[in-house]
C-alpha cells in the first residue's frame, strides 16, 4: 500500500491548521483562567496572608499548570467521536487515521509545550514587578523555561501525557475523569500485587537500608531499575501505538 495512503503532507498541513483554529477559543478560556487563578490566587493571596514569605517561585505553578493543564486539553481530542452528530463529519475528514493521530499528538504534546512555556515566561515577566509593587521586600523568581526543573516536568508531561491520548482514543464523553479513575483503580491494583508478591523482596531492601547497605545488586534494585527504564522508555510509545489503534477501529 502507498505510503501516500497514510501520510501525505500537504493533507496533513490542512488537517492541522483546522483543528489548531478550531483549539483557539478553548485554549485562550483555559489560559485567561489558569493565569487569572495563578495571579489572583497563586501570586496576590500568597503575597497578603502569608507574612513570613520572603521569596516566590515559580516552579511549582508551572509544573501544576503544564500538566494537570495538558491532560485536560489532551482529553479533548477527538472529541468530535464523543458526539453522535459530529463522529461522521470528523471520521469522513479527507486525511488518515495516522494524520489525525499524529495532528492532535502535535498539538497535545509539542504544541502545547511549546505554547504554555511561552505564556507562563511572558506571564512571570509581568507578575514579578506587580508584585514587587506591592511587596518591595519579597524577591520574586526569574523564571527559565529551559531550567533543569522546567525540562524536567516536561520530559515527564510527555511521558504520560500518552495516556490521556488513549483515554481520548477508547472512552466517549467524560474522557478526563474516565482516565484519572482507570489510573486509580490500576494503582490500587498494582499496588496490592506488588505488596503480595514481592514482600520478601521489601523485606530485604529494608534489611539492606537497616544495615546502612547499599540496594545494588539486589532483586528489588534491578526491578526498580528496570522500572524506570520501562517509564521513560516504553510508556510513551506504547500508549501512543494504543491511541492509534483505537482511533483507526473507531473509523472502520
Amino acid at each position: 500500500m502507498q505510503l501516500k495512503n497514510y501520510f501525505d503532507i500537504n493533507r496533513f498541513l490542512k488537517l492541522l491548521r483546522l483543528e489548531l483554529f478550531r483549539s483557539l477559543r478553548g485554549i485562550f478560556i483555559a489560559f485567561e483562567i489558569t493565569f487569572g487563578m495563578l495571579f489572583f490566587v497563586g501570586l496576590l493571596l500568597s503575597i497578603i496572608l502569608d507574612d513570613s514569605m520572603v521569596f516566590f517561585e515559580h516552579g511549582t505553578g508551572y509544573a501544576f499548570t503544564l500538566i494537570i493543564g495538558g491532560f485536560v486539553l489532551t482529553s479533548l481530542s477527538f472529541n468530535d467521536l464523543s458526539d453522535s452528530l459530529k463522529s461522521y463529519s470528523y471520521l469522513t475528514l479527507p486525511a488518515s487515521s495516522f494524520e489525525k493521530f499524529l495532528c492532535m499528538w502535535l498539538l497535545t504534546s509539542i504544541g502545547w509545550v511549546v505554547l504554555y512555556s511561552f505564556t507562563y515566561y511572558v506571564y512571570t515577566l509581568a507578575a514579578n514587578p506587580i508584585g514587587l509593587m506591592i511587596d518591595g521586600n519579597m524577591k520574586f523568581e526569574n523564571f527559565d523555561p529551559l531550567s533543569e526543573f522546567a525540562v524536567s516536568t516536561m520530559k515527564y508531561y510527555f511521558v504520560l501525557q500518552g495516556i490521556f491520548l488513549v483515554g481520548a482514543a477508547h472512552f466517549k464523553g467524560y474522557v478526563f475523569p474516565k482516565t484519572v479513575f482507570v489510573l486509580i483503580l490500576l494503582a490500587i491494583v498494582a499496588g496490592f500485587l506488588i505488596y503480595f508478591s514481592m514482600a520478601d523482596l521489601l523485606e530485604e531492601g529494608e534489611e539492606c537500608l537497616s544495615e546502612v547497605s547499599p540496594l545494588e545488586g539486589t532483586t528489588i534494585y534491578r526491578i526498580w531499575l528496570s522500572a524506570q527504564w520501562a517509564f521513560w522508555w516504553i510508556l510513551a510509545p506504547l500508549s501512543w501505538i494504543i491511541a492509534y489503534m483505537g482511533l483507526k477501529d473507531r473509523e472502520v
